[in-house]
């Protein structure tokens, strides 16, 4: 099974299922931060949500996929916030204080959900966030560039773009982490200078092409 298909689930069309899903997905956020890591398992997780194995299979045939599941459900409540950070604006100075604000709302998000903690502090010795974090930041990529794209100048290089959008995202992700791991006075400086760099070369993205 190649890692892409491992990180595949089945997402349940039911009222029923669905509920089931949740209550499989709660339950492995609940062990994840009960122990501080991602070593759960699946026996482990089908007990804690009061369903059989077979049940858990059904929609999740491996760990990875699970994990992986999990991992975009915590995603998704942010998921908006970077691919509107560049959007709208009408000098640098919009957009470096509009990044500012994305990324603390980011930092807000993220702190709320303790499960995501845990789960974004493991992809350095866990292939399968690891993995599902790229997926995440190649989608979020995708739908910024989708979005800028209409507003840049005639002749800009879509690849080039779309390289940049990769860039912003995988950088907006490692920010947030750092700032978790940084004291209050850290943080503001890393948000800042960050958010700094990134205007700047919003500008150069916007400037027309000769």
């Amino acid at each position: 099974m190649s890692s892409d298909s491992a990180l595949q689930w089945h997402e349940p069309t039911q009222a029923r299922s669905r509920e089931k899903v949740e209550r499989m997905l709660d339950a492995a956020v609940e062990l994840a931060v009960e122990r501080g890591s991602l070593d759960i398992k699946v026996t482990e997780v089908a007990k804690r949500a009061g369903v059989a194995i077979g049940t858990l299979y059904q929609f999740f045939p491996t760990r990875t996929a699970l994990i992986a599941r999990l991992f975009a459900r915590e995603m998704e409540p942010f998921d908006g916030l970077v691919q509107f950070a560049l959007v709208e604006f009408g000098s640098l100075d919009e957009v470096k204080s509009g990044i500012e604000r994305e990324i603390r709302a980011t930092l807000t998000l993220v702190r709320s959900r303790p499960g995501l903690l845990v789960i974004w502090s493991s992809p350095s010795i866990d292939p399968v966030v690891e993995a599902a974090d790229f997926a995440n930041t190649r989608q979020n990529a995708q739908a910024l560039t989708e979005r800028l794209e209409p507003v840049l100048p005639m002749g800009k290089d879509r690849q080039a773009l779309f390289a940049t959008a990769l860039l912003i995202c995988h950088l907006w992700g490692s920010v947030v982490r750092l700032c978790v791991l940084a004291n209050e006075s850290e943080e503001g400086a890393i948000i800042s200078q960050y958010s700094n760099m990134l205007a700047t070369h919003a500008a150069s993205l916007f400037a027309p092409v000769d």
